[in-house]
């Protein structure tokens, strides 16, 4: 834990000797804070000033972070996908993890190049994202090295010192400097000279040490001559080398005893520089601490010690010079103790670092998938119960919570909560209904989300809200499509209800084109079914197709669909088939129509018309009567 004197203040506005503080949780990462003053001792009566909310700097918000989200969320998701494969995944894996580190590198270099762009007021933050992702980089690097891409042997050496050159590449670019002039008296030209030779041996550079001191204005003299032959003779251990490790240590351990030999004979006395470089590595500790200020960090120092007195230094051995290194150092940065936990083969230790690095939680989601992917994690509690499941599922969870936060990073939340799978469903569950409901677009999408993982009351929920809020600005074609799209057809036949009783009373049909092109859709409900009919009705009548209008019409008064409210209308819209000069309608259709009639002909609304109708419909049974009767004779 952090330590109290560390944490921020924040100032309360408003605040004095009589009032107190009161606060409560908005949501799950903001809380309102405002002051309380108590006007009446007795009765303890508090008034409540402005209200402040409270809540974390999520810096992967910042627009320079975006592409680092969205790019690291493709490579999770292709995470998820190799889960299940009974394969060996290590190597699929080390390739995801470069993915990871390749995401982070291009972050940096652009952070790089908007710093140098950026006004003075920006460049404090981006600095700070800078220092942070530089950190990440490097650990998640010696992570890789150390539990992804484990070598034959479990020689760690050769890793180590790539992971340092690549990370600290400052003096190696000093030497290349130098030796690109190729201009011997190096030493009286470049006042860097000895920075570099001496950074480039810390770093177990040797064919850049030699190519310098060849340099040298002494480069002739025997001493220097001497550091060549035993720098080039020098054995490096290479698992692929041909050698046993028992064999290489008996090569070096020989070769080395020469060297000392060398030094106690004062070989390399005419220079002190070269003297000290020849004891550094002949393996003395006290010239390798000498040496402490030309590194950066303490594990630069390990890596040259482990070079030039362990160079066939196993994982577990690590633990052991990691530890004494970084307390002489005095390392106590997250990233320190999070890379000393790492050798030490303490993951526990190391995701409880990376959480204090101020990455919003990106680092330890993704470090973590990562290492319980590759089965490299096993984490226990105070009671020795495993707890890795646990663990790997609460970061990610909380990552995913966290982006579910803003306004266009929340689908990358989302696919984080669908791969938790003890409480990631119920989670999102909640967050898709509190998101704000911006836009149609969005709204859809929230809807895709719900609907791909079977959460069907969300989306009934989310499309009777949206509904219900078109029927109260007058929209009822919106209405019936988010009814439609929330498949309930309780509301499909209340706004199905609502379009018929606007048609009673203003007699127009609105939505024509939508209620035209139900199709399937129509059978989501008996009353919708009823109105797609009865203007599918209006439609044939309206480009004259009067026999079908008439059949449609029929078949919609004997249906039983037909809302009480409505008879009078379909009634009132027979008058004009059976006026017409030509017989549309059979006498089993005026039959039909008589009953209807005599069932539901008492709508106070149909009484001026129903004398009209019976008429019409005596003179149409009479007509169609007297066609059938011809039609039977012929």
């Amino acid at each position: 834990m952090a330590e109290i004197n560390n944490l921020p203040t924040i100032d309360i506005p408003n605040v004095s000797k009589n009032s107190g503080i009161a606060a409560s949780w908005v949501n799950s990462s903001k809380i309102s804070i405002h002051t309380s003053k108590i006007l009446d001792e007795k009765h303890h009566e508090r008034y409540d000033s402005a209200i402040h909310i409270l809540k974390p700097e999520v810096i992967l918000f910042s627009p320079q972070l975006r592409k680092l989200v969205n790019e690291s969320n493709g490579v999770f998701l292709s995470i998820q996908k190799i889960k299940s494969s009974p394969s060996d995944v290590r190597p699929e894996l080390l390739k995801h993890s470069k993915q990871y580190r390749s995401t982070l590198r291009a972050c940096i270099e652009s952070l790089q190049d908007i710093l140098g762009k950026s006004l003075s007021d920006k460049k404090e933050s981006l600095e700070n994202f800078l220092t942070i992702f530089y950190q990440i980089e490097c650990i998640w690097h010696l992570t890789e090295i150390l539990y992804v891409d484990v070598v034959p042997g479990d020689v760690v050496l050769p890793q180590l010192l790539e992971w340092i050159k690549f990370h600290f590449p400052s003096r190696e670019g000093m030497a290349r400097d130098i030796l690109n002039q190729k201009a011997i008296g190096a030493d009286l030209t470049y006042t860097y000279y000895w920075e570099a030779v001496i950074g480039c041996a810390l770093h177990g550079k040797l064919d850049l040490v030699r190519g310098l001191l060849a340099l040298h204005s002494k480069a002739d003299h025997p001493a220097f001559r001497m550091a060549e032959y035993i720098l080039k003779t020098m054995p490096v251990y290479n698992v692929y080398g041909g050698y046993s490790v028992n064999e290489f240590t008996v090569r070096w351990k020989h070769w080395q005893l020469e060297l000392s030999l060398n030094l106690d004979s004062k070989a390399f006395i005419v220079d002190d520089n070269l003297e000290m470089i020849m004891k550094l590595i002949a393996g003395e500790e006290d010239v390798l601490w000498q040496f402490a200020s030309y590194t950066d960090a303490w594990y630069e120092l390990l890596a040259a010690k482990l070079f030039y007195t362990s160079p066939c230094c196993k994982q577990p051995e690590l633990s052991q010079h990691a530890n004494s290194m970084s307390k002489r150092w005095h390392a106590n940065r997250p990233s320190d103790n999070a890379i000393r936990a790492l050798m030490e083969s303490h993951l526990h230790q190391v995701i409880k670092e990376i959480q204090y690095m101020g990455d919003n939680g990106w680092f330890a989601a993704h470090l973590v998938d990562l290492l319980y992917t590759c089965g490299r994690l096993k984490v226990l509690d105070k009671d020795q119960i495993e707890v890795t499941s646990q663990l790997h599922e609460s970061l990610i969870l909380e990552y995913g919570n966290t982006l579910m936060g803003h306004h266009s990073l929340w689908q990358c939340g989302a696919s984080y909560l669908i791969h938790c799978p003890i409480q990631g469903l119920a989670r999102l569950e909640i967050l898709l209904q509190s998101l704000p409901m911006v836009s149609e677009a969005r709204i859809n999408k929230i809807i895709d989300i719900a609907r791909d993982n079977n959460m069907d009351h969300v989306v009934v929920s989310i499309c009777k809200i949206q509904g219900v809020k078109c029927i109260k600005r007058g929209r009822l074609g919106n209405a019936l499509a988010w009814a439609l799209k929330a498949q309930d057809s309780g509301f499909i036949t209340y706004i199905a209800d609502q379009f018929l009783k606007q048609y009673a009373e203003i007699g127009r049909l609105e939505c024509r084109d939508l209620l035209e092109n139900l199709g399937f859709c129509m059978m989501a409900s008996d009353r919708l079914t009823f109105l797609g009919k009865y203007c599918e009705f209006h439609q044939m009548y309206g480009i004259g197709e009067f026999k079908e209008a008439a059949s449609l019409l029929v078949s919609l008064l004997v249906s039983n669909l037909t809302p009480k409210y409505f008879w009078s209308i379909l009634l009132s819209d027979a008058i004009p088939l059976l006026e017409a000069k030509e017989v549309i309608l059979s006498s089993s259709d005026c039959f039909e129509l008589l009953r209807c009639v005599e069932a539901h002909g008492d709508d106070p609304k149909f009484q001026d018309e129903i004398e009209i109708f019976r008429l019409a419909v005596a003179r149409n049974l009479a007509r169609s009567l007297s066609l059938e009767g011809c039609q039977v004779e012929h």
